[in-house]
């Protein structure tokens, strides 16, 4: 079977009208965007876009929905690297290239404002943050027994302080689109790197 045989319609125009609203919530906001503006920029009547979406929730779920599936990707991907450090470096790479999509800082602040007045979203943006602590934790955890990471550091808040470094990125890249994410790369290898390696020892001359 062909690939494009093997496409399904339905998924793809999901995948249309989400693309269109995620351009459309970044630029006006989850209130200010509307649903024919949606409509119109994903080049649908409105009969379409509510056949597969009742409304601007239902839209906004679907988004937080596939960031979730997204890292969920790549975390699937770092567990299958042997070096827990690498695998962190390869995925702040992932993320930080994720951030500079023009729609990535507005939408990620425009969930966070959301959440605190929508109990849908709320919910949602929780359990994506646990869900990530969680992952988060148990690759630290294996980079400990493998004396790649300090034992003396507490996993889950060191979890949550990685997690906070990436969201300050994202806060910089929100208040100052020019800026390239990826670029920080180097300097965040280099932070985690000394933040999370095991404290080395002063080598000894052998006397005494």
């Amino acid at each position: 079977m062909s690939a494009a045989a093997a496409t399904n319609p339905a998924d793809d125009r999901r995948r249309q009208i989400l693309a269109a609203a995620e351009v459309c919530f970044a630029r006006s906001g989850f209130h200010g965007a509307s649903m024919q503006e949606i409509c119109t920029t994903a080049d649908l009547s409105p009969g379409t876009v509510y056949r597969y979406f009742r409304s601007k929730d239902d839209l906004i779920a679907a988004l937080i929905d596939a960031s979730r599936e997204q890292t969920g990707q790549w975390f699937a991907a770092a567990r299958e690297e042997a070096d827990v450090l690498a695998a962190l470096a390869r995925m702040a790479d992932e993320v930080l290239r994720d951030l500079d999509r023009p729609t990535a800082g507005p939408l990620h602040f425009e969930c966070t404002a959301e959440a605190v007045r929508n109990p849908r979203v709320a919910a949602q943006v929780r359990q994506a943050d646990a869900e990530a602590v969680a992952e988060l934790v148990e690759l630290l955890r294996r980079g400990q027994a493998a004396g790649r990471v300090d034992p003396a550091l507490d996993p889950a808040q060191t979890a949550r302080t990685l997690i906070a470094l990436i969201d300050g990125l994202a806060w910089r890249k929100f208040i100052d689109p020019t800026i390239d994410a990826a670029g920080f790369l180097d300097t965040i290898r280099t932070l985690v790197d000394r933040f999370l390696q095991p404290e080395k020892k002063p080598a000894t001359d052998g006397h005494g």
